[in-house]
């Protein structure tokens, strides 16, 4: 909506105005974070807070430089919102509402909500000092949700809290409304939160009013043996889950087998780690990806048996193990992978004496078809290009007939690994 202020216009700028988008796009751009390419990382929305919350503060300096740089910059700024004290809700639904109401700072400048593609939400909601009275707080941030017709990427990272009778907050059906305003352009919804969680029904209703809705990140699955009812997500090709929940005679019994055939990829976090086999039995013919994360490794060989049996496109397996040295290897050499094309690995802890590269040797006849070896923890990685190796365990790696990468994806192998010989070659001789 226009602005009805006496604000004019700034003068256009010297040089297009498409040039200077192209400028703002490349200094405050963070891969990976809006569709499409979240797609690709939907498993570290909530990661990325850092790297956004960076991008956000140079968006600022930018609209601060001139009236004509807040002009042609405004649409980035709130490309991507983060909402992470009271304060920040608070200024936000000011802004809006402004706008909303004619008032706004630019004249000539809709709703700078209309432009809001990505919303987090990180609030902590039992800091009364931040937040404010609760049930003002959350009318305000459904009042805020509405204003962002728009959104196609919506998080609830919320930290474990207590409302006020010292039970964990519930989501309101106020916000659940709010986000129905967006059923037609949200595509990715992450409620892996640890609070604010909504009822199941409230939640199983507001699924069915997003039928464009392909990934979805949630803290459980109340359906009957993991089965998705064919009446919801059927556009879903991301589930990820931190546990299931079994329910006698629940939505999803009956004969649904064809439900939700687009899901390709599914995620799991499961500490306990309770194989979802009911899911693997009625979906795993339609996975193509599948990511483990959790550290026990007793019944790893057992995870591998279900994917061997159930999942026969499998091409992608990521899994997460606390270290490869807790694993004696003659036990890993009987392990059988589906034929993959590329096998991720998340390590809590790097062996000293790089126990892990013997494990590489055993995939070149276990797995054929590998063409990606990848280490996924930033971390460990770094400890890896700084531990004790010798030359030749690096060498070893540039035998193997697959891709060793990092968790950027550059190799550790191949050209890359050559590099790294050289220095470790150097720091040799010195």
């Amino acid at each position: 909506m226009a602005a009805k202020g006496s604000h004019q216009l700034p003068d256009p700028p010297c040089f297009p105005v498409e040039v200077w988008q192209k400028i703002f796009e490349l200094a405050t751009h963070v891969p990976y974070t809006l569709v499409p390419g979240l797609y690709e990382k939907s498993d570290r929305i909530r990661d990325q807070h850092s790297a956004l919350e960076a991008a956000l503060a140079t968006k600022r300096r930018l609209v601060l430089v001139c009236k004509q740089w807040q002009y042609m910059a405004m649409c980035y700024l709130y490309r991507v919102v983060l909402i992470r004290t009271g304060l920040n809700l608070l200024a936000l639904d000011h802004t809006l509402q402004t706008y909303a109401a004619g008032n706004g700072s630019l004249v000539g400048i809709r709703s700078p909500g209309h432009w809001t593609q990505r919303l987090d939400i990180t609030m902590d909601f039992s800091d009364e000092s931040k937040c404010g009275e609760l049930d003002r707080c959350v009318k305000r941030l459904a009042d805020v949700i509405k204003s962002l017709p728009k959104l196609e990427v919506v998080s609830f990272a919320i930290p474990y809290s207590f409302g006020p009778e010292g039970d964990a907050v519930i989501m309101p059906s106020g916000v659940l409304d709010a986000l129905r305003c967006s059923a037609n352009s949200l595509r990715i919804l992450d409620w892996s939160g640890e609070d604010f969680s909504p009822q199941v029904h409230q939640f199983e209703d507001l699924l069915r009013d997003l039928p464009y809705l392909r990934v979805l990140h949630c803290r459980q699955m109340v359906w009957a043996n993991g089965i998705i009812p064919s009446s919801i997500l059927s556009s879903l090709t991301t589930l990820a889950v931190d546990g299931f929940v079994e329910r006698a005679r629940h939505p999803g019994e009956g004969d649904l087998h064809e439900a939700c055939v687009s899901l390709k990829e599914f995620i799991y976090y499961d500490m306990f780690y309770c194989l979802p086999r009911g899911l693997f039995i009625r979906y795993g013919a339609y996975l193509t990806s599948v990511k483990l994360y959790f550290t026990l490794s007793e019944r790893f060989g057992e995870a591998l048996d279900l994917l061997n049996e159930h999942c026969p496109n499998l091409d992608r397996f990521t899994f997460c193990l606390e270290s490869l040295f807790s694993l004696d290897l003659p036990r890993v050499e009987t392990w059988s992978f589906p034929r993959l094309s590329y096998l991720g690995v998340k390590l809590e802890v790097l062996h000293p004496y790089g126990f892990e590269f013997k494990f590489l040797p055993h995939l070149r006849n276990a797995v054929p078809t590998l063409r990606v070896f990848q280490l996924i923890c930033p971390r460990v990685v770094k400890e890896l290009l700084k531990g004790p190796f010798s030359v030749s365990t690096l060498k070893k790696l540039n035998d193997l007939p697959f891709r060793v990468e990092d968790d950027q994806g550059n190799l550790l192998s191949g050209g890359l690994g050559q590099a790294v010989l050289h220095t470790f070659s150097t720091l040799t001789l010195m």
